[in-house]
């Protein structure tokens, strides 16, 4: 394979990897924002039951003396169905009011505590399980202390169908953008390969025009026999030449023959 073949098909391959990762990056940063959306979807039904179960703390009810607070819990879950489950539970992490009736008195999970502990926003936190986003706020008495928590678990089918939605749309982008990206970055590295190495397919022409080195040059041509004379002068001159010539070979033929 020629070299301007593989510059190519490695542009071609780099063109696509490039495409795939924007593809994920973008994918990923709205299945995040759709994530954010389901979480303010609750921000109504959070507030609603931490300002009620807090109207009853400033009452001077200690929490789990507010009875009410299961009856709110139990209306939350019945008024939306991606709801699956509203609990408050103390400050030490044990549940006092869940529309699970069983799990009263039971310690919530770990990664809850890890989420109240390490939550970077003010009373907010959240915590993502399987098939499920669990979104909690603390509550506060009059002085500003927590007093408890509200939690609720939404469910993640909303998100996923939002994920769905966006992989189809991401999709049928991807069918014709891809191609008409790949094109054009050849196009571009055809463009780009063609002038830089025009200089050097030139000297190569030059070069391989010229002889090798080393081969032998070829023979001069032949002198042309000198013209014939046609003038009287140039007879003349031709003649006494001729005559000088045998003169002096004869001269030479005498010196020759005195020495031997």
């Amino acid at each position: 394979m020629a070299p301007s073949s593989r510059i190519l098909l490695a542009l071609a391959g780099v063109t696509a990897a490039s495409l795939a990762l924007v593809a994920a990056l973008v994918f990923g940063g709205l299945d995040r924002l759709g994530l954010r959306s389901a979480e303010a979807n609750m921000d109504f039904l959070l507030s609603q039951l931490r300002g009620s179960i807090e109207a009853n703390v400033g009452l001077g009810l200690a929490l789990p003396d507010v009875r009410v607070a299961q009856a709110l819990v139990e209306q939350a879950k019945a008024a939306d169905d991606r709801v699956l489950a509203v609990e408050v539970f103390s400050p030490a992490g044990v549940s006092l009011f869940n529309t699970d009736r069983g799990a009263v008195g039971e310690e919530i999970p770990e990664a809850w505590r890890r989420a109240l502990a390490y939550r970077s926003v003010g009373d907010r936190w959240r915590v993502e399980e399987l098939g499920a986003i669990v979104v909690g706020e603390a509550m506060r008495n009059d002085f500003d202390e927590p007093v408890g928590y509200v939690a609720v678990t939404i469910s993640d089918a909303a998100r996923a169908s939002h994920a769905d939605g966006l992989a189809a749309v991401l999709a049928a982008r991807a069918a014709w953008l891809a191609p008409l990206a790949l094109v054009l970055a050849l196009g571009v590295a055809g463009w780009v390969l063609d002038r830089s190495t025009r200089d050097l397919r030139r000297l190569a022409a030059e070069l391989s025009a010229a002889p090798p080195a080393g081969a032998a040059p070829s023979p001069a041509p032949a002198p042309a026999p000198a013209p014939a004379a046609t003038t009287p002068g140039a007879r003349v001159r031709a003649a006494a030449d001729r005559a000088v010539a045998e003169h002096e070979r004869a001269a030479a033929d005498v010196l020759a023959a005195d020495e031997a």
